[in-house]
């Protein structure tokens, strides 16, 4: 894990030295990007790492094709609750089809119950995750996309769990005008899921609203089991959240 982390340190500092450099001669645009959610439960498509209770999310993206996109999850009460440190490349980015691939170190936290000096006490305990993503997705006009995420990821270092395999069919129909300025936006996900040698699958739906004059938007998740047998996966979940974000892109000189 220590080796991992270095590397995608090295990794991220050789990448920002050479878009400065490529940038100087070209003067091609970065990203920076933020998002800022505020959700009232906080849920995972992993069932393992689902919060609960209510937690904000806030994400940067810095880069253009390679990016550096590290996100922080913690809890209303201030306890953190998972930091991903995102690390995606761009394989193809066109008009209307995208594909790109992606790895991550992260730290899961997890309140746990243990006795100390005789008094039962709740300690907040890391633990460590490595993953890698490949995601597709065509867009058919401005309204309708399709898309493909495959998502693997290693077991816990500390507990020895098993490997996580996530594959997801996605599609939506955004860009909804509904006048005034208001954009409105529907998308689904089929999911299958292996984690800790129980699979699952299921299917979800957001809804989402905006305002063309607003960075912020309003959002409705819900997560439905067809058929599982994965601990702590086998309800219904549901949360709202409402996203502020932050899209700039810049020129070097």
């Amino acid at each position: 894990m220590k080796f991992l982390s270095t590397v995608c340190l090295f990794l991220f500092i050789q990448f920002t030295s050479l878009a400065e450099t490529a940038t100087d001669s070209t003067k091609k645009e970065i990203q920076f990007a933020t998002t800022a959610l505020i959700t009232n439960n906080g849920i995972s498509v992993v069932p393992i790492f689902t919060l609960g209770k209510p937690a904000t999310i806030i994400n940067f993206t810095v880069g253009r094709k390679f990016t550096f996109e590290p996100e922080f999850r913690v809890s209303l009460e201030g306890k953190p609750w998972s930091f991903i440190y995102w690390f995606r490349y761009k394989l193809a980015k066109t008009s209307k089809f995208t594909w790109s691939i992606g790895a991550h170190p992260a730290i899961i936290f997890k309140t746990i119950p243990v006795t100390i000096n005789g008094n039962n006490e709740q300690v907040l305990r890391a633990q460590r995750f490595v993953a890698a993503e490949m995601a597709q997705n065509y867009r058919f006009n401005k309204h309708v996309n399709l898309g493909f995420y495959y998502l693997v990821g290693a077991g816990s270092v500390e507990n020895k769990t098993k490997p996580t395999n996530l594959l997801t069919l996605r599609g939506g129909y955004n860009n909804v005008d509904l006048g005034k300025g208001f954009i409105a936006g529907v998308n689904s996900q089929l999911i299958y899921l292996f984690t800790n040698g129980e699979e699952g699958s299921y299917v979800n739906a957001s809804v989402t609203l905006t305002h063309k004059q607003s960075p912020v938007t309003l959002s409705y998740f819900y997560n439905k089991p067809i058929n599982t047998s994965i601990t702590g996966g086998k309800d219904p979940v549901w949360n709202v959240a409402a996203t502020y974000a932050f899209n700039k892109m810049f020129s070097t000189k």
